[in-house]
Parts: structure tokens; sequence; C-alpha cells
């Protein structure tokens, strides 16, 4: 080996040894007495009981039991994503050290912070609602524990040769690549939240008619039924890029929401942190663009780029409809 390699494979073995000691603790953590996490909201359960008459008793015993239950269920589901996710790899890893990459290191990490970051936060997503005539309380989780229910959303790879973590929902590549929902859509709201881990300075994200498919695996241009934006503001209409160069940066740590409304047949894509939104029509001949459309994602500049979709789903009123 090269004194580079040995220099390369030092790094990476000293970032693993960190990654497993902090797996270690984090498991310690996951294992120890709760208490902590609760104990502010247990106290507001007593103070309310004390001020309280006797027949509301029996409903601050059931206010503990729910807290109770509901933080173990949370836990319970962050020590079954540690296991699924983290453990196995690292102990395996751990007996092969000589053949981790930088892709296992940035997936360890990702999967690490985000348990840390669930189980810090526990008690915050816990709040009390109150009968308004007698002020019973009632426990709710004011939002779930995120991405612990094992939701899985595939892409499927149509060029480059990038890695796809289908259970945290993460695309990886140091090259050109281009991405497909495996899913389709036809009706109904539909949002793609992704935070930009790592940045190659060119991104595409839009849709493309399912019927277009082998077109884009043959790399056919232009197809017609693509639009969306390269970088935020470079609009791609019917397969053809304005003339206009995008001005904005996207950079580590930033959001971008895709939102596809299938029924007016248009798309939109959110900057969270610049409050911008921008708009397209698909365009309105059915055989340039018929339905179902799937989510299109392109990286178009070599380099490390880490892309995570870190929430999707029906707007909440095409949920509430669908209910």
């Amino acid at each position: 080996m090269s004194s580079w390699d040995i220099e390369r494979q030092r790094k990476l073995n000293n970032e693993f040894d960190n990654i497993f000691r902090e797996h270690e603790r984090l498991q310690q953590d996951l294992n120890s007495d709760q208490t902590q996490h609760y104990e502010s909201l247990l106290n507001s359960i007593n103070k309310w009981e004390d001020d309280a008459i006797k027949k509301i008793q029996k409903t601050a015993k059931t206010a503990r039991n729910d807290i109770e239950k509901l933080l173990k269920n949370t836990n319970q589901q962050l020590q079954r994503f540690v296991n699924n996710t983290i453990t196995e790899e690292l102990r395996e890893a751990l007996r092969e050290k000589n053949k981790i990459t930088e892709f296992n290191i940035d997936k360890w990490l990702v999967q690490l912070s985000q348990a840390r970051k669930e189980l810090e936060n526990l008690s915050s997503t816990i709040e009390f609602s109150y009968n308004k005539s007698i002020k019973l309380i009632k426990v709710n989780q004011t939002h779930p524990t995120t991405n612990l229910d094992y939701r899985t959303f595939y892409f499927e790879k149509i060029r480059g040769r990038p890695i796809l973590y289908n259970t945290e929902h993460v695309i990886s590549s140091v090259r050109p690549t281009i991405v497909l929902s495996e899913k389709k859509y036809s009706t109904g709201t539909h949002y793609f939240r992704f935070r930009i881990e790592k940045n190659t300075d060119e991104l595409f994200f839009g849709v493309i008619s399912d019927k277009d498919h082998q077109n884009l695996i043959q790399n056919k241009h232009p197809i017609e039924s693509i639009h969306g934006w390269w970088n935020i503001d470079r609009r791609v209409i019917a397969g053809r890029k304005d003339a206009h160069l995008s001005a904005l940066n996207i950079y580590n740590g930033d959001e971008i929401v895709l939102i596809l409304n299938c029924d007016a047949r248009e798309i939109f894509l959110e900057y969270p942190s610049m409050t911008k939104l921008n708009s397209i029509r698909l365009v309105d001949d059915v055989r340039l663009c018929s339905p179902p459309w799937k989510v299109l994602v392109e990286i178009g500049k070599p380099g490390r780029c880490l892309l995570k979709l870190i929430d999707w789903g029906l707007r909440a009123q095409e949920a509430n409809r669908t209910e």
C-alpha cells in the first residue's frame, strides 16, 4: 500500500472507532432510566392533580401511564431502528475495517445523528390537551418520532453509479447520476422534502411521465415530459432548459421541497431557507406529458454528493380526503 493509502485507512479507522464509541454510548442511553426525559412532564401532571378534585385523579393516573407507554414505545422504536440499521453493520465492519469506505462513514454518521436527535428530543414531542369544562388531561405527541416506522422510498438507478440506502432514504454518488422514484403518481398533491447533506452545485429536481421511462434509459433528448428545475431557479419545461442560468447556490444542510399537484398538472419547488417558491405548469398536451408521473432527481456534476429524502406524502387536505 502507498503512504497515501495507509494514511487514508488510518483516518477511516479513527472515524470508525469514533462512530463505534458513539454507538455504544447511544445503546447505553437507550437502555438507561429515561426518567430525565419525562420528569418535567410528570411534575406538570402532579401539579394539576394536586389542584384538581378527586374525580380527576383517575385521569392523572391514566395520563402517567400514557406517557410511560408512549416513551417506552418510542424508546423501543429507537432501539429497533439502531439495531436494524446500525448495530449489525458496525459489528461486521469491526471485523473487517479494511473494507470501510467513505460511503459507510457518511451513512453511519447520518444514522447516529438521527437517532441521537430523536433520543434527546423525546420530551419535546409531548404536550397536554385539556377538556374545557373540567380540564382532564390527555397526553398527545406533538409530532411522532420521524422515520422510525421503516417507511421505505425506493429509487431506481437510471444513470451513473449511485449508492441507494432505501431504509434511510439516502442517495450517495461521486459522479453524474439520474434516479427515478419507483412509485408513480396520477392523482392528488404529493410533497417530497430533500435535505442536501453534501452538494456538487448542480442538482435537478422534477418529474417525468412514466411512458418516457425507456427514453430516459436510452438517453434520448429532448424528453418532452420532463419538467423541473436545475439549482432551484433554472426551469426545465418539456425537456428544454431555460436560457437563464441559475444565480442561486444550494448549500450543505439546505432543504428543498418538490410538490406535485397531479390534478392541476402543476409542480412547485419550495426553498424554505429563502422562502422561495417556484411553479411550472406541465404541458397541456396529454400525449407529450401524460400521467402517471415519477419523481426525477439528477446530479449533474462529478463530486461527492449526498441527498436525503427526509419526508414525503400527501398534502394534508388530500390525506384528509382519502381518509
